[in-house]
């Protein structure tokens, strides 16, 4: 017979084991903002699959600066304004993106965004990697589900899968993920002259 003290221990357990939960994923991840944050810069590789294509390149970041770089498409974003130039298309377009879009673009984003837009729930992990479940708080956000893979030695992520508002599933892997030292801010802007003659539309 279960005497009543340890049954409303019990409860008492039972009712304290998710929020336990989200208080860890959410210690997680702000260590892994403020390691990110921490660094005068950081990189890393990608590979982007999505509808059974891939992409290969490399994203440097500075707070909410960051430069891509692949063979299809270069972005640069200072903080406002991006600048996106698609080789398949031949121009460079501007415009100033919403944190949404942002999101899709910059994988680190994710872990800046996640007080304010996303719930954070634990992941059945092991001891060298760590999963944390994110859902958007808003329904109408573009990205409504992320699966956020951690290098528990590191601290960096290594692995993003993000469900969006159609179902379609984005994974993005990152490798070779190391800080840098301070960058100018025009490493973050278009340099036309580097890029003479492609023409520059103005979507903002």
């Amino acid at each position: 017979m279960i005497t009543k003290n340890i049954l409303l221990l019990i409860l008492a357990m039972c009712c304290l084991l998710p929020l336990q939960a989200a208080e860890s994923a959410t210690s997680l991840l702000e260590r892994v903002a403020d390691k990110i944050k921490g660094s005068k810069s950081t990189s890393a590789s990608y590979t982007i699959s999505a509808d059974g294509h891939k992409q290969n390149g490399t994203i440097i970041i500075a707070g909410d600066c960051f430069r891509l770089s692949s063979p299809e498409i270069n972005s640069w974003y200072d903080g406002k304004t991006q600048w996106t130039y698609s080789t398949h298309v031949g121009e460079i377009n501007m415009s100033e993106p919403t944190p949404d879009e942002l999101q899709q673009v910059n994988p680190f984003a994710i872990v800046n965004s996640f007080k304010n837009q996303y719930k954070a729930s634990t992941l059945k992990s092991n001891s060298e990697e760590k999963k944390i479940r994110l859902t958007a708080v808003n329904n109408r956000n573009d990205i409504r589900n992320v699966v956020l893979t951690i290098n528990s030695a590191t601290l960096y992520p290594s692995k993003i899968e993000l469900t969006m508002s159609n179902h379609k599933i984005v994974e993005i892997r990152l490798t070779n993920v190391r800080p840098g030292n301070t960058l100018p801010l025009s490493t973050f802007r278009f340099d036309a002259s580097k890029y003479p003659g492609i023409p520059v539309v103005d979507l903002r």
